[in-house]
């Protein structure tokens, strides 16, 4: 499926449909979830869905796909277990001291992480972090995430046929360089922050 089509598909979806494919994006999806925002973005902007109604519909979707992969792991899910320990668990193993030290860490950073975000929900449920904190920390991140790619995603949509023209390229790139900039100063500021939050 081209680009084009699959905007076209997302573009006919309710926004039932648009919860439901913001919870699978985040586990069963084979495209990166924030190619599923861009897109949702950049169709926000136009006649298919209010971006008002849009965000609370796809936070909840993502945050019950996190609480699910945590809920999942905490209760020792033997496919969820075995999935994880076939493709991360070696990585994971020799950084396991530094990773429960820092849990709290490595479930607000790895939502950034592209294909790695559910690494944070998985570990959390693993290493029985209380629910309340996971939820209070891995909503934060998505209040940042999640408007971060929408607003990408309507940004280029004013700028398309610049864009395809090759006209504006170097702007929207610079642009883009800038708010990456902006998003990686406010987290090492929120680093902080969250140095502080105590198991």
């Amino acid at each position: 499926m081209g680009t084009e089509e699959l905007i076209n598909q997302i573009g006919l979806l309710s926004y039932s449909g648009v919860w439901l494919l913001s919870f699978a994006a985040n586990v069963i999806i084979p495209i990166p979830e924030e190619g599923i925002l861009l897109i949702l973005g950049y169709l926000a902007g136009g006649p298919h869905w209010n971006g008002f109604i849009l965000f609370p519909v796809i936070f909840t979707g993502v945050i019950a796909s996190d609480i699910t992969i945590y809920l999942l792991a905490r209760g020792g899910n033997k496919l969820i277990t075995k999935a994880y320990n076939k493709i991360f668990a070696s990585q994971v193993e020799n950084k396991k001291a530094w990773i429960e030290k820092h849990i709290y860490k490595v479930i607000f950073f790895s939502r950034f992480l592209i294909q790695l975000r559910f690494l944070g929900p998985f570990l959390a449920g693993q290493m029985k972090v209380p629910f309340k904190k996971f939820i209070l920390v891995d909503a934060f991140a998505l209040i940042i995430y999640i408007p971060l790619y929408l607003s990408l995603g309507w940004y280029f949509r004013g700028r398309i046929e610049a864009i395809l023209g090759g006209i504006g390229v170097v702007r929207n790139v610079i642009v883009t360089v800038v708010i990456i900039m902006i998003v990686l100063l406010l987290l090492r500021m929120l680093k902080k922050k969250f140095y502080k939050i105590k198991e």
